[in-house]
């Protein structure tokens, strides 16, 4: 089963990109909550996370499945007329649902939503744009002419949101950073002298930088030809030349490391981990000289199944000429070629709604039986508490295909869902942690009373028992007593 995923990638930019370009093209920007005010919070908390409430002029509706009961402070609108679109710094976008507005209207805004409000409000949504090839940065552009404004939403790394002027001039952003420039062409075509690149108010924000057709190791690896497309436009026989040249690169890098390691007389105690010489099949395919790079690792998993190959296949240098010669190659690129492409059309087709699904497995019974009573106890707010979820997906890949999984009309409904369960179950698994350490500290004290109440006993029983001893032998006592009180009567020490 899969690890669970809390974040973006590549293909689900692209599939809500094309949703938000179906939906919400043209809606007017009411107004920018932080999200702590409405109640949402992020993947460790509510920084980062911001709504945008938007309207349609037209007296339409976005289509995100249910409905919630809006305010009307922007105007009073109908619901039907409105729609929540949620953005978290590094993690995701997509229309919400799910939300409370009891404080919204006395929260306080942070800086950086009134500098939004600023800049942003009253203008239309007029573009949502993927940069770079199904890179996780995406430019919502709002308004048109001298009004137009750019909101930079980058989901890689530690993320960012960055809102700048028409000519991508910064004016506010939630992170100051810097890009390492290496290659000098890339300061030919930003026009940069230095070797850092600095993302901060004022400048010019690095599209090029900012997305992974540009990287440097993108570059490092292509080949001689000069040929972008990589794998694509490769035959079998070149393909597996430039995957045992990259596997000669890595196994060369692996030993050098590794002597360094072994040979080097350093401070730190403790051995270090030893570089593998080994890379699997999917790792290979995800190099940045590959071509289909930007496929991700999901869509790479598939084609690599579909053409009947195992991702998890070992490759070195040594093993590769019967491991997967070059005869192997034509059905992985066949797949490489239209099975990747026919995936990625049917996400980005402006004209194809698609479906959202969330892989699930199902939790042990007595954990799910408890759940269940304690909902039911409480209120049936969470429908899913006899699942733990997984995985959002915008496609049922082939490696999804045997997993139990929930299909919704559309990937933003299937998103929300999984995100707001995800917060219930978040807040329900802080909640039994809490139950957890409280019966843990109760069992404590009742394991210290239990101990000092036999102490207790013990010392009772003891106490008794020479009570008893004294009542048998009375006049042995009374005997020895009165010796003792003569003696020191007489003077005797």
């Amino acid at each position: 089963m899969s690890a669970r995923k809390t974040r973006f990638d590549g293909l689900d930019v692209a599939s809500m990109c094309s949703h938000l370009k179906r939906t919400m093209m043209g809606f007017k920007l009411a107004n920018i909550y932080d999200g702590s005010s409405l109640g949402v919070s992020g993947g460790s908390d509510s920084k980062g996370v911001y709504m945008f409430k938007l309207a349609d002029p037209s007296g339409g509706s976005a289509a995100t499945g249910k409905s919630n009961t809006s305010s009307t402070e922007d105007g009073g609108e109908a619901e039907s007329k409105r729609a929540m679109l949620l953005i978290e710094s590094g993690v995701r976008f997509h229309p919400t649902t799910h939300f409370s507005q009891s404080s919204s209207s006395s929260a306080m805004p942070s800086p950086f939503a009134m500098k939004l409000r600023k800049h942003l409000r009253n203008l239309r949504l007029e573009n949502v744009t993927q940069l770079g090839n199904l890179d996780r940065v995406v430019d919502f552009r709002f308004g048109s002419g001298s009004y137009t404004h750019h909101l930079i939403l980058e989901l890689y790394s530690q993320g960012n949101l960055v809102l700048t002027d028409g000519e991508y001039r910064i004016l506010a952003l939630l992170r100051t950073h810097e890009y390492e420039v290496k290659d000098g062409k890339k300061d030919e075509r930003e026009g940069v002298e230095k070797e850092e690149v600095k993302v901060r108010v004022g400048n010019v924000y690095p599209v090029t930088l900012a997305t992974t057709l540009s990287m440097d190791d993108r570059t490092e690896n292509s080949g001689e030809d000069g040929n972008k497309s990589g794998l694509l436009s490769m035959s079998a026989e070149n393909a597996f030349e430039w995957a045992k040249s990259e596997l000669v690169a890595t196994q060369q890098r692996a030993r050098t490391i590794n002597s360094q390691q072994h040979g080097g007389k350093g401070k730190k105690k403790g051995k270090k981990k030893q570089l593998d010489e080994n890379l699997v099949l999917k790792a290979l395919l995800l190099r940045p000289g590959s071509g289909v790079y930007h496929y991700g690792p999901s869509l790479v998993e598939h084609c690599i199944l579909f053409a009947g190959l195992e991702p998890t296949l070992k490759l070195n240098a040594d093993n590769i000429e019967y491991t997967l010669p070059s005869g192997s190659w034509g059905d992985l690129l066949e797949s490489l070629r239209d099975e990747g492409s026919v995936v990625l059309g049917n996400l980005q087709s402006p004209d194809s709604a698609g479906s959202g699904y969330i892989l699930y497995k199902p939790k042990e019974t007595k954990e799910s039986l408890q759940e269940q009573k304690n909902d039911a106890q409480t209120a049936p707010q969470n429908p899913h508490s006899d699942k733990t979820l997984l995985e959002f997906q915008p496609h049922l890949l082939i490696q999804h295909k045997n997993q139990p999984h929930l299909t919704y009309s559309t990937f933003a409904t299937a998103t929300d869902e999984f995100f707001s369960n995800l917060s219930s179950q978040k807040a329900a698994a802080r909640a039994d942690a809490a139950e957890s350490a409280a019966r843990e500290r109760l069992a404590k004290i009742h394991a210290d009373q239990a101990r000092r109440v036999d102490g207790l006993v013990r010392e009772q029983d003891k106490f008794r028992d020479a009570a008893r001893l004294v009542e048998l032998h009375a006049d042995d006592v009374d005997r020895a007593l009165g010796v003792i009180n003569g003696a020191l009567q007489s003077g005797m020490d």
